[in-house]
C-alpha cells in the first residue's frame, strides 16, 4: 500500500480475489488431541479405475507431443501358469484356425515385415513350436528354470553394469527374430549403432573439423524400454494385440527373473545386492539379448526425426550411437549451443527418454573433440594416450620380449596387440602403419 493510499483510505484489495477479506475456507476439520495411534483411521482411497480418455501414468511423456488419448496396455506377460488350450493364453493371438483378427496385414506389407496373424505363424517363423515359445515367454519363478543369467563386467566409471545373457534355447529364438523381423523394421539415418556396416568410425567422420561439438548421453537407454513400449510399438506397425505380446515378452525381462552362478549353485537374482536392481521392477530390453540393440534403434525411429529436424534448423549434424547423440556445427551453432541443449532435453522428455547430465559435453575447436571415442577436430584419429600406451607395450615387446608384458594375461597376447593395432589403424591409418612396423619387429 502507497503513501497516498494510506492518507486517503483506499479500500484495500482482497488477496484472494473476493468481494472482501474474508475467504470461505469450508468446514473446519474435527479436531482431536488423542495420540494418532489410537485416533481412528481415515477412510481409504477409492481405488483408481482407467476411464477410456484417461492416460497411463507411465505413458505421461506424450503429453508432450500429442493430444490423441491412449489407450492404456496393461502388462500382459505370460504367467508361472500357462499352459497350452488355456483362457489365460487368448491375449496371445490365438491359433492358425482362429488368427488374430486385429492384424493389419496391409500395413505390414508396406513396411515389408512378415506377416504374423498368430502364435502358430510366429512359431513357424523362428522355427519353434507353440509350446516352446510359451514355455520361453513365461515369467520364471521358484518352480521354473530361469532364462536369462546374470552377468557383471566393470564399467569405465568404476563399479560394474548388470547384463542378462539369455540361455541357448531362449537365444536361438531370439536371434531367429532378429534376422527375419527386427533387422527388417525402419530405422532412421542418422542411427549408428548395432547396424552392418556402420561402426562408431561412422558415426565420428560427418563431425570432422567442426567449431564445436556437442554431446549427450542418455540416461538407462535400454532399460527405458519397457515391455509396453515393446509391445506398443509393434502394435503400431500393424501386429495384432495377441502377436505384439508374445514378441515383447520373448524380448523383454525383468533383471530379477534372471539367476547368477554362486560357487557351483545357481541363486535366483532377486537376492542379488546391486545398484542396478534399484527401482527397474519391470520387463525391459535385457543388455545381452541380440534383440535388444535393433529394437531400441527402431523405437528410437521417432526421436531421430525429431532431432535430425532440430539439428537441420539449427545448421548442424545429427548422429546418434547407441546412447550417445551427437551435434556438430560452425559458428552460428556455438553462440546457439544453450537453446540447442534446451530443446534437445525437451524432444528427449517427450519420448520417454532423460538425458544424463553429468555427460552432457560442449567441446570447441581449441580443444580435443571427440564422439565415441574418436578424436575429430582435423581428422579421425584414436586418443594420443590410447595410442602412446599400445605404443610403449609394442617397444617394450620389441627391447625386453613379449613375454613380461602381457599383464593382463590374454590367452593369445600375439592377437590381442594385432586386433588393438588393427582398432587404431581403421580408424587412424598413418598411426596404424607406424605400429605395425613395430609389431612386425617382435620376436615371438
Amino acid at each position: 500500500m502507497g503513501i497516498f493510499d494510506w492518507l486517503f483510505g483506499k479500500k484495500k484489495k482482497d488477496p484472494y480475489g473476493g468481494g472482501g477479506l474474508s475467504k470461505d475456507y469450508g468446514a473446519p476439520k474435527p479436531y482431536s488431541d488423542m495420540p494418532r495411534q489410537y485416533q481412528r483411521p481415515s477412510d481409504p482411497a477409492p481405488p483408481r479405475t482407467f476411464e477410456p480418455d484417461n492416460r497411463e501414468i507411465n505413458l505421461s511423456f506424450r503429453l508432450g507431443r500429442s493430444k490423441q488419448p491412449v489407450t492404456p496396455l496393461r502388462d500382459q506377460t505370460v504367467g508361472r501358469n500357462a499352459k497350452p488350450g488355456t483362457t489365460n493364453l487368448d491375449h496371445l493371438g490365438g491359433t492358425r484356425d482362429n488368427p488374430d483378427p486385429y492384424t493389419d496385414v496391409m500395413k505390414l506389407r508396406s513396411n515389408g515385415l512378415p506377416e504374423i496373424d498368430s502364435l502358430d505363424a510366429l512359431a513357424e517363423l523362428v522355427g519353434s513350436t507353440r509350446e516352446s515359445l510359451l514355455f520361453l515367454a513365461a515369467r520364471s519363478g521358484w518352480d521354473r528354470p530361469a532364462h536369462y543369467s546374470l552377468r557383471q563386467i566393470p564399467k569405465k566409471s568404476g563399479g560394474t553394469r548388470l547384463l542378462m545373457a539369455p540361455m541357448p534355447k531362449l537365444k536361438a529364438v531370439q536371434r531367429a527374430l532378429h534376422g527375419k523381423l527386427v533387422q527388417l523394421l525402419p530405422v532412421h539415418e542418422a542411427a549408428h549403432g548395432f547396424r552392418k556396416g556402420r561402426d562408431a568410425l561412422s558415426a565420428a567422420t560427418p563431425h570432422v573439423g567442426k567449431d564445436v561439438v556437442i554431446s549427450v548421453d542418455i540416461e538407462n537407454f535400454f532399460p527405458s524400454f519397457t515391455f509396453r513400449r515393446v509391445a506398443g510399438y509393434l502394435r503400431t506397425l500393424g501386429y495384432g494385440r495377441g502377436v505384439a505380446v508374445a514378441i515383447a515378452n520373448l524380448t523383454t525381462a525383468r533383471l530379477a527373473d534372471g539367476k547368477y552362478k554362486e560357487g557351483s549353485r545357481w541363486v535366483p537374482g532377486h537376492n542379488l545386492r546391486h545398484p542396478d536392481m534399484a527401482g527397474r521392477y519391470h520387463p525391459e530390453l535385457p543388455q545381452g539379448a541380440p534383440t535388444s540393440p535393433g529394437l531400441a534403434n527402431a523405437i528410437c525411429l521417432r526421436m531421430d526425426k525429431r532431432l535430425d529436424a532440430l539439428a537441420r534448423k539449427f545448421g548442424a549434424t545429427y548422429t546418434r550411437y547407441a546412447d550417445d547423440l551427437t551435434f556438430s556445427g560452425y559458428d552460428d551453432l556455438a553462440k546457439s549451443a544453450g537453446n540447442l541443449l534446451q530443446l534437445i532435453r525437451q524432444i528427449v522428455r517427450t519420448e520417454g527418454l532423460r538425458l544424463n547430465e553429468q555427460k552432457t559435453r560442449i567441446m570447441r575447436g581449441g580443444r580435443q573433440q571427440r564422439v565415441t571415442g574418436v578424436v575429430v577436430n582435423q581428422k579421425t584419429n584414436v586418443p594420443r594416450r590410447e595410442y602412446g600406451t599400445l605404443k610403449a607395450i609394442l617397444h617394450n615387446c620389441i627391447k625386453h620380449g613379449p613375454a613380461g608384458q602381457n599383464r593382463d594375461n590374454h590367452a593369445d597376447f600375439k592377437e590381442h596387440l594385432r586386433g588393438r593395432i588393427a582398432h587404431v589403424s581403421h580408424i587412424g591409418p598413418e598411426r596404424g602403419r607406424k605400429l605395425m612396423r613395430m609389431f612386425e619387429q617382435i620376436r615371438w
